[in-house]
């Protein structure tokens, strides 16, 4: 009987391979298992004991540090990443599944923490919570704070993160550093001693350094490939198996060094806060809008500031703000949350806004990052096809939209979003590991939310917004709304909230207009003569006429004054681009100029596009060149242009007031005017009824100066009626979400959030041969067939993940439910030069002009139950149908 040998335990809590990739590794190493445990329980020990949720955190959030990883030596393997084409690109570790192990007898919550400290999605927190909740004592400390368990597992989690960046800056694996995912905290190395390091932001109980040891066991060159097998694995083109060989070599060489390799690297580095956040400057508001806006705030930026700034850290701030346009209330918001260090989320209605807040975000926080020398601040911008985040330093920006979403989920001191993503993140939907960070971040202590434009909601837009905003209230949030132009029976919903009124304040309002007269040297604050042109009649079914006189219009105050700035606004796209191509014929506007002054802009424009039209826009705006827009309600809300003549048609008065705020914004244009056409609202966009129609065609008929305050007067909806399908989904996805109410869990595995509408919507790609074809996203009813709209070589697609190739890919759009698809119309250019092909119209696409006309996909069936059903035919054998809710009132197009 052959003698047994002991078998010595792979005790290693990260591996390392120093400098460039190769497949035969220069050398390798490996950090102890217990000193990377030992360090994480360190940074726990030293954690800010106000972040820990209860009294009994810190014992447990310990304990779990001490265990989470005790069953990385059963589960440790090296691997090697292989390219397509079967090459070698990088070698890495695992020790999947290792989390599971971790055991603990005497407390089931450390326990679960530990098993949870690689997950910390929705499901596993949720699913956890769930069955603490079963122990009366854990059942009670969830119930004071839902949140409890999902903190306690964000600062073990973060520890653990911390630790291991440090250690792979430490022990030279530079790119493994670069790719921790899930931090939430900046770590930079002090360029004169290679010992020291910055951690911003400083969480830490005290601000003294926190000394740590890094050890690790090396394994030389001369022992990784001594028998040649990783090089002849290589020479006999075997890469792919390059790494089970290593696997197998550094396995053996453990065992032949008895479990203690005598060759071992020492290191101990400090971390500490940056000098800025030790010396914390106080400031005035006088003294913050100097240095970073270069003007003095007016009394309603000093009023938000001293709420914002000066409230005590146990105080969260809960305010609606009523003010008119182009009174700085994006300031207001974003310059106390700079000076207080609040993470500053903003979800504006539309995406159309993201890009001009965007570019004054930025501006703003390259001078924020003057004042804290060597300091990151950063921007991310969330839309939902993408998120991106932009980091600057020193007054510059560092990288240019760095794509990371899984290192970076929501990490920035300015996040701009759109309310509908941000309902998504609220949540936690996204992928499936690290899901949970969305919520959480949402609710940390040092997190201001701002919902600006927020008249901009109807129906069940509003719906949700409403419930939104309650939820973050009763959740002790700090939350803003800003607007000029709420309804009153919407502004009744939130009566809970702190009102600060600079419009109908009389006190407020005079004090704003002085300054703005007096300090501001505003010549003409608010100074627009108004005529409103009711003459002219749109035939819906030849609206020819109408656009011709519209045109005539635009070219008489063109004429007039032709080196001026002239906004348009129409109600629909086809007018819009009839008018464009009339203007720009009359013009002999040529769009190769470099001179370009002529701009058409709405909804069904590229994607990929309108960001660079606006972006021209508003740089022929800033440096007061004249420019001729014409637009849709698509640039109504929130974007910072200032414009000489306002040509309108004829709209709500809450609608009206906002296109006007584009005109003499800054109060310096002494001949500004407004000009509104057309004798009816159209009525998919009317919120009036037939009595406030008649009160606000008597008010505009008696103006002939512009005045906000009167037609503010005209705001009326119908009342509010909420869909209670919209209410009750909201309802189980937040007591999923908070409440870990897992009878609530199906609501959260279809996937199904109603933003804004139950009709889903469809991506419309426009396929010429280009690498980025340009898109635009559609409702789904938008794409209804008629006599005019079946184009040829239209293809109506579903995409999908393939789990087998771990991709994403397309297939023919399949029956079932709209929300579980990802609907695909790829348009095709015919590449035979006809104009009809199979008995059908080529479709029309000119990129100036944008998507004019909608294909024609779906046929709509009748249904009498409480689901809609679209039909599509692929070709006269194959179809299919897809269901989506109906809505409970709808309004015609």
């Amino acid at each position: 009987m052959s003698k047994a040998h002991r078998q010595y335990s792979f005790k290693f809590g990260r591996v390392f391979f120093p400098g460039e990739a190769q497949p035969i590794p220069s050398e390798i190493r490996f950090q102890p298992l217990g000193n990377h445990v030992g360090n994480v329980m360190a940074l726990v020990k030293k954690w800010s004991k106000r972040d820990f949720p209860s009294e009994s955190s810190f014992a447990r959030v310990l304990e779990a540090a001490k265990i989470h990883d005790i069953g990385k030596p059963q589960r440790f393997e090296i691997q090697a990443k292989i390219t397509k084409m079967s090459k070698f690109k990088e070698y890495t570790y695992s020790f999947r599944g290792h989390r599971y192990l971790a055991k603990c007898d005497k407390d089931a919550w450390a326990e679960a923490l530990a098993i949870g400290h690689h997950d910390f999605s929705v499901e596993d927190i949720c699913s956890q919570a769930y069955k603490l909740k079963k122990e009366q004592k854990y059942a009670d400390i969830l119930t004071k704070e839902p949140l409890a368990y999902a903190r306690e597992l964000y600062i073990l989690e973060m520890c653990d993160q911390i630790e291991a960046e440090l250690a792979c800056r430490v022990f030279g694996d530079g790119n493994q550093a670069d790719s921790r995912a899930f931090m939430d905290f900046t770590i930079a190395p002090d360029e004169l001693d290679d010992t020291k390091y910055f951690i911003e932001p400083w969480i830490f109980e005290d601000l003294q350094p926190i000394e740590l040891t890094f050890k690790s066991w090396v394994m030389q060159s001369n022992e990784i490939d001594k028998d040649g097998e990783l090089k002849k694995c290589i020479q006999d083109g075997r890469e792919e198996a390059i790494g089970k060989i290593l696997d197998r070599i550094v396995k053996t060489w453990w065992q032949f060094h008895q479990g203690n390799s005598q060759e071992s690297i020492t290191k101990t580095i400090t971390i500490q806060p940056y000098n800025s956040s030790i010396q914390a400057k106080i400031w005035t508001v006088e003294d913050f809008y100097q240095k970073l806006g270069g003007f003095q705030p007016n009394p309603m930026q000093k009023e938000m500031f001293e709420k914002i700034y000066n409230s005590h850290e146990d105080q969260h701030p809960a305010i609606l703000l009523k003010s008119s346009t182009g009174s700085g209330k994006f300031e207001s918001i974003l310059f106390p949350a700079l000076a207080s260090s609040y993470r500053l989320i903003l979800p504006l209605p539309a995406r159309s806004l993201l890009e001009d807040q965007k570019q004054r975000t930025e501006d703003y926080l390259k001078k924020f990052s003057k004042l804290h020398p060597n300091r990151e601040f950063s921007l991310v911008v969330d839309t939902g096809a993408q998120m991106y985040r932009q980091i600057y330093k020193n007054g510059e920006e560092r990288k240019f939209r760095t794509s990371n979403s899984r290192r970076h989920l929501y990490k920035g001191d300015v996040i701009l979003t759109t309310i509908d993503k941000f309902l998504y993140r609220y949540f936690a939907f996204g992928d499936k590991q690290k899901s949970f960070i969305f919520p959480l971040r949402i609710n940390q202590e040092k997190t201001l939310i701002c919902f600006d434009e927020a008249h901009s909601y109807d129906e069940i837009s509003f719906t949700n917004f409403n419930s939104l905003v309650k939820s973050l209230y009763e959740a002790g949030r700090s939350i803003m709304l800003m607007t000029a132009t709420m309804p009153s029976e919407y502004l009744k919903r939130f009566d809970y909230l702190e009102q600060i009124d600079y419009i109908e304040d009389s006190e407020k309002y005079h004090a704003l207009q002085e300054f703005q007269e007096q300090t501001l040297k505003q010549d003409y604050p608010n100074k627009k003569s108004f005529e409103w042109i009711n003459s002219i009649k749109r035939d819906s079914e030849h609206p020819e006429a109408y656009q011709n006189e519209y045109t005539q219009i635009i070219l008489r105050e063109w004429q007039t004054e032709s080196q001026q700035k002239l906004i348009v606004v129409v109600e629909r796209v086809q007018d819009a681009v009839e008018i464009y191509q009339k203007v720009k014929s009359d013009l002999n506007f040529s769009d190769r100029s470099s001179e370009r002054f002529l701009f058409l802009y709405h909804g069904r424009i590229a994607d990929q596009l309108r960001p660079n039209i606006y972006a021209e826009i508003q740089k022929r705006d800033s440096s007061n060149q004249p420019y001729l827009l014409i637009t849709t309600s698509a640039i109504e809300v929130g974007c910072d242009l200032n414009a000489k003549v306002l040509i309108s048609e004829i709209c709500p008065p809450e609608n009206l007031i906002q296109r006007a705020g584009r005109c003499n914004r800054k109060g310096n244009i002494h001949n500004a005017k407004v000009i509104a056409i057309g004798n009816s609202i159209p009525e998919f966009s009317n919120s009036l009824d037939e009595n406030g129609w008649q009160i606000y065609q008597k008010t505009l008929e008696s103006l002939s100066e512009f005045n906000a305050q009167k037609i503010s007067e005209c705001i009326s909806v119908s009342e509010q009626v909420d869909d209670y399908r919209v209410i009750e989904l909201f309802s189980m996805l937040h007591d999923y979400v908070y409440e870990a109410d897992l009878t609530c869990k199906h609501a959260h595995e279809k996937g199904l959030i109603v933003t804004r509408s139950w009709t889903p919507s469809a991506t419309l790609i426009y396929k010429d041969g280009c690498e980025n074809p340009h898109k635009i996203t559609v409702p789904v009813d938008r794409l209804i067939k008629n006599d005019e709209n079946d184009f040829a070589n239209t293809y109506v697609l579903e995409r999908y993940y393939d789990r087998e190739t771990t991709r994403f890919d397309e297939r023919e759009l399949g029956w079932g439910c709209a929300y579980s698809k990802d609907i695909v119309i790829e348009i095709h250019k015919n590449q035979e030069g006809a104009e009809i092909y199979d008995g059908k119209r080529e479709y029309s696409y000119n990129p100036e002009l944008g998507f004019v006309e909608l294909p024609g996909i779906f046929i709509k069936l009748r249904s009498t139950n409480c689901d809609e059903k679209l039909l599509c035919k692929h070709t006269d054998r194959k179809s299919a149908i897809i269901t989506y809710t109906k809505a409970l009132k709808t309004k015609s197009d």
